[in-house]
This record gives C-alpha cells, structure tokens and sequence, in this order.
C-alpha cells in the first residue's frame, strides 16, 4: 500500500485569545487546523478527554492536623470540622514557580525527569482570623495559585497545626497508598485526590474561510491556575503523538520479526 499524503499540508496551531480569571484560573481560545472533513472531529475528541483526565499536577495527597485523628473530628474554637478542611485543602490549586517561569518544562519528557516529586508544607496559624492558603509554608518551588484560596476559619483562643504532603501526581499512572506509612503515622489523614488543572474544555469545528474544502478546529481551554492553557495544549499534543508513535515501532517490529522469520 502506497501512502497518499493529506492534501491539506498545511497545519497550524494558532492562540486567538487569553486572559484571567477569577481565583487565579486562566482561560485560552485556539484555532487548530487544516483538516480533511471528518478528522477534525476525531482529533477534537481526543484533545478534549486528554485535556480533562491526563495532566499531571500538584496536589495534598495527606495531611496531619493536631487534634485530629479522624476526618469527622471537630477542633476546638475552629468553625469548620476537619471533613471541610480537607476538601478545602482538596480544592488547593497549587502550581510550581518553574512552570510559571519556564513554559517549555512542562512536557510529558520534563515531568518524567522532574526531581523531587514529593514535598512538605505546614501551616501554624493562632486566631482569631481566617486561615488562608497565603498562610500555608510552601518549599521554594511551590505556591498556591489563589493565595486567599480559605482553609478554616479561627475564633480568638484557637490554633491550627497541620502538615501537608505535596506530589506531582500523573492520573494515568495507577497509584497506590503506601500501608507502611499509615502504620508509621496513624494520625496522617490520606486525601483521594487527582489532579485536574484543567477545569474545563470546549470545541467547535468550522470550515476553511479559504473555501478549500479543510476544516479547523477552535478549542477553549480553563485551567485552574497551575498551568497555562499552552502548556496544557503542548503537553496534550505531545502525549498523544507518543502514543501513536510507540504504536508504530510496535508495528516496525512486528514486521522485521516476520520477515526474519520468513
């Protein structure tokens, strides 16, 4: 079989518009093309599921709270209980000083590489006020996107101890609680947390204003804060051409093992 080449060689990804929102979120707007009819949808699909469910991110994977063995506690002179703090602690987005700076380290490459993974913050805070993540001790590279993102609220007699632990978690990889460490630390509350730092994703498909029969996609993108819109795009092309591509080496050796075989 002889490869006949798309018609449509031109290919372009273009940014048409960004900006902020509120709590620290971004939001992008993209054009992607040129594509025969049909195939913008395909693409489309697979952009948009990649983009909701395979992005790593930075999340509280545990925390220990003094006074607090179990999620249903209550802590004196605290109006939350413990439950709502850590889904306060939960919804933490929290993004990495070298993302912000360095756009071109998130990669799917960059993330494997990326040393140390895991992380320790704490936070110490006596009432009377609001507890906030700005009041959150984050390791250098870290910090929180919303820094008036609440934690708990304190009355005048209060205080509220708690440490936090941090990872770079990847969704696609299948993770385990690590029973040892819950032997070691009875008191650590463990958080069921996967990173979404894209909250949501919107497409529509229109055809070539050139009138040449192509199609092109536009593409919305919101993220939590933690990562650029780009840089979700980037890493969402890359993993998907790298899973095409081992298919492909698979393919080559299928084929070099039966011709030797022959």
């Amino acid at each position: 079989m002889t490869y006949q080449p798309n018609i449509f060689v031109s290919k372009f990804v273009s940014c048409i518009e960004s900006r902020f929102q509120d709590n620290g979120e971004l939001y992008a707007r993209f054009n992607l093309g040129t594509f025969v009819e049909g195939q913008a949808l395909t693409v489309a699909n697979a952009l948009r599921r990649t983009l909701l469910s395979e992005i790593p991110g930075f999340v509280v994977t545990s925390v220990e709270i003094e006074g607090a063995n179990h999620e249903f506690a209550t802590l004196p002179g605290v109006n939350e209980t413990v439950l709502n703090i850590l889904l306060n602690l939960k919804r933490l987005a929290i993004t990495s000083r070298q993302f912000q700076n360095l756009k071109s380290s998130f990669t799917t490459v960059g993330l494997e590489q990326m040393k140390p993974k895991q992380f320790q913050a704490y936070l110490d805070f006596s009432g009377p006020g609001n507890v906030t993540a700005a009041d959150i001790n984050f390791p250098a590279l870290l910090a929180p996107v919303n820094s008036n993102h609440l934690i708990a609220t304190l009355s005048a007699s209060a205080q509220l101890k708690i440490n936090l632990d941090i990872k770079l978690l990847d969704p696609i990889v299948i993770r385990k609680t690590e029973t040892d460490d819950l032997v070691k630390t009875p008191n650590k509350l463990v958080l069921d947390n996967n990173p979404k730092p894209v909250r949501r994703v919107n497409y529509s498909i229109h055809e070539d204003p050139a009138g040449d029969r192509g199609t092109y996609i536009s593409l919305e993108i919101w993220t939590d804060g933690s990562i650029y819109p780009t840089q979700a795009l980037e890493y969402t092309l890359e993993s998907l051409t790298r899973i095409f591509y081992e298919f492909t080496q698979i393919q080559k050796n299928s084929l070099a093992s039966n011709l030797n075989q022959v």
